[in-house]
């Protein structure tokens, strides 16, 4: 791989470049006359590339876009499902739209069967030619999706256990998670184009093991 470094002075500039670079990434796809597929996180800082992207929806053709989001938590019930990804994506971007996404994939948080809903997602995504794009966030602990560290590099999307610091920065107060599913590492390399969108000083030594440290499994960006 060879990773461009892109860096900006505010938040602003950042998401508006990630649209412009998005829509730049996914022309030729589009071009082709296939339907793009993307993988999407959630997170508190993509909530504002959403309402960009939502505004910008024709010029990214988000509605031949078919759209697989990276994780989920488990297990959803009537109780928790707000706090779900899947409320995450109606409420910050599905709902803003004027016209849906050709395809939304979600993993069933509520399934009653882990191993086989996330092999199931496997299929999926490759039943759709592979990943095009994905996009990530990442952790302080240098997670993406929620790789936490130690997973391995080839790992495929399967059931983990969520890291006290991931649940702090996701929560205030208990969490109602402890647990998710989630693409695995190799699923995340499979992506044709990958970004990975990271904001603020408590980032900063998550971002330097990502880049500047060997790769390793403590460091699950790094495997980028």
């Amino acid at each position: 791989m060879n990773p461009q470094l892109w860096r900006f002075d505010n938040a602003n500039a950042l998401y508006y470049a990630l649209v412009d670079t998005l829509a730049q990434t996914l022309s030729p796809v589009l071009s082709s006359g296939r339907d793009p597929v993307l993988a999407l996180p959630t997170g508190n800082t993509m909530i504002p590339f959403y309402r960009i992207a939502a505004e910008c929806e024709e010029k990214l053709n988000i509605a031949r876009w078919r759209a697989f989001n990276l994780d989920e938590y488990y297990p959803v019930h009537d109780q928790n499902r707000n706090a779900s990804f899947r409320a995450y994506m109606e409420q910050y971007f599905y709902s803003r739209l004027s016209k849906a996404p050709k395809e939304i994939h979600f993993l069933d948080g509520a399934t009653l069967d882990l191993d086989a809903e996330c092999a199931a997602y496997e299929k999926k995504i490759e039943a759709a030619g592979g990943i095009d794009l994905c996009i990530l966030g990442l952790g302080v602990n240098g997670h993406i999706a929620f790789n936490e560290p130690g997973s391995e590099f080839n790992s495929l999307t399967r059931a983990v256990e969520l890291h006290p610091q991931t649940l702090m920065a996701n929560f205030r107060g208990d969490a109602p998670f402890t647990h998710a599913m989630t693409m695995g590492i190799g699923t995340i390399l499979s992506a044709k184009k990958i970004f990975i969108v990271a904001l603020g000083k408590n980032k900063a030594n998550a971002v330097k093991a990502a880049i500047l440290d060997p790769a390793s499994r403590t460091v699950p960006a790094s495997a980028l």
